[in-house]
């Protein structure tokens, strides 16, 4: 004799814990992508200002050494056409050296040194110089910037420096 089989039946769709499940897993991958993308952003504008100052430094190193160290050496008469250049304070310049002058340097994404995203940068610049022996010349160039967005508080506020020192003939 058969008897009645039973069958099981399973009833299709999804449960209020599973929903909820799915939408915490899909609100964490958006939380995390958006602080990915954020902090990818902060670093990309961090590394620019780096890149800039050390682009800089250089520029006006190169640019007063092709002049023999010329203690008369103004970059705003040398740059001033293709910079905003001003006078103004700068950071201190290394103890041995001879402070020449400071000056404030504005960079944004119009200016020479620069082709990437609109940004704004003010660089507190200070130039110095001392003589190694006679005829060899040593030119520091100290840059300070600050790291926080639209910071005008002026020296006060800059957070981060670069120092490039270069050697020059002097006749």
């Amino acid at each position: 004799m058969i008897t009645g089989t039973k069958t099981v039946r399973f009833r299709s769709g999804s449960t209020l814990i599973s929903s909820m499940v799915a939408v915490a897993i899909v609100l964490i991958a958006i939380i995390g992508t958006s602080n990915f993308r954020y902090y990818t952003t902060m670093d990309t504008r961090r590394a620019i200002a780096k890149t800039e100052s050390s682009r800089l430094a250089l520029l006006l190193c190169e640019s007063w050494r092709g002049l023999q160290g010329d203690l008369n050496y103004n970059p705003i008469t040398v740059l001033g056409s293709d910079l905003a250049i001003n006078e103004d304070d700068g950071p201190e310049c290394p103890e041995d050296f001879t402070k020449l002058d400071s000056y404030l340097i504005q960079l944004d994404s119009n200016s020479l040194l620069t082709k990437t995203n609109e940004y704004h940068i003010s660089y507190y610049v200070t130039l110095s110089w001392k003589d190694i022996q006679p005829g060899l010349r040593a030119l520091n160039v100290v840059i300070a910037w600050s790291q926080k967005e639209s910071s005008s508080e002026g020296l006060g506020s800059a957070d981060k420096t670069f120092s490039l020192t270069i050697y020059t003939l002097t006749f």
